[in-house]
């Protein structure tokens, strides 16, 4: 029976990119500093080793929903295969941009959606009201047009504006971080699943981040860009991880993160709000 990975063991692509979506969420939480982040992002994806990438992760406080969804192989245990969540409903501490960032860009707990239910009338009403149109809470898709979109309005709908402190997009939830409104060095935590729930979380501001106008998203820009992620890195039959919008202190940016099929490796990418690719990290 073959044993566990020993600390000297060879980190894969996978754990590399794993490694990174544990600092974006631990960069979201507010556990580490611009700086730091950026640094330890850095080595993570040149690191060699899995005692490197476990150096760089271990002092981290994160949600198993973070840690099973990007696991990072321990010396001593068996290897895990990456497992991508697909059930909505839960809160997720937003971590760096888990929150998951990219460079600055993470997520929690996953339990098993709850239909929507509306109770039905019995009887119309007597005095006729303008109809509206009904915001669907249900299964969210924020890696597609409509589901971005849908987000955006709903976002607008229940903050009263499109400014974001950082933002994850998931293939069925997005977490996401916003400025206190009583506090302006700290930021409130909350979960997206077809309609928004705080998570209860505020945390420290980090310094010298910056906002990100979600109105300024070229929206269609970034629906190809997603679908284009793939080949750029050099995994054309490869999948989406998750996409984050954040600004580390180099201004605003969109960050793709990609698994190839087998989900073996990976690579991510930076663009501008308008889809304008600056950096390609590829998939060895």
């Amino acid at each position: 029976m073959a044993s566990g990975p020993s600390s000297q063991t060879r980190a894969r692509d996978l754990d590399r990119v794993n490694a990174c979506s544990q600092l974006d969420a631990a960069y979201a939480d507010g556990q580490l500093g611009a700086g730091e982040y950026h640094d330890r992002s850095a080595q993570a994806m040149s690191a060699k080793t899995l005692a490197e990438l476990n150096l760089l992760i271990s002092d981290l406080q994160l949600p198993s929903a973070v840690t099973e969804q990007a696991p990072v192989r321990t010396p001593g245990s068996p290897r895990r295969a990456l497992r991508i969540a697909v059930a909505c409903g839960a809160v997720i501490a937003v971590g760096a941009i888990g929150l998951a960032l990219t460079g600055q860009d993470g997520p929690d707990p996953v339990v098993t959606p709850v239909p929507a239910q509306v109770e039905k009338p019995l009887a119309q009403p007597e005095v006729a009201v303008p109809a509206v149109e009904p915001i669907i809470v249900g299964a969210a898709q924020p890696l597609t047009q409509d589901g971005i979109y849908a987000l955006f309005e709903q976002y607008r709908q229940k903050f009263g504006d499109l400014t974001v402190h950082e933002l994850g997009l998931y293939d069925q939830y997005a977490i996401l971080s916003r400025t206190a409104p009583d506090a302006p060095d700290k930021v409130d935590r909350y979960d997206f699943r077809g309609g928004f729930k705080t998570s209860d979380t505020r945390t420290q501001r980090l310094p010298g981040t910056g906002e990100v106008d979600l109105a300024q998203v070229d929206v269609p820009a970034l629906v190809a860009l997603i679908a284009d992620a793939p080949r750029l890195v050099g995994v054309p039959d490869g999948s989406i991880g998750h996409v984050l919008l954040a600004d580390g202190g180099k201004g605003p940016a969109i960050n793709v993160y990609v698994y190839d099929k087998a989900r073996t490796g990976g690579g991510y990418l930076r663009a501008t709000l308008g889809g304008d690719v600056w950096q390609v990290n590829p998939a060895n």
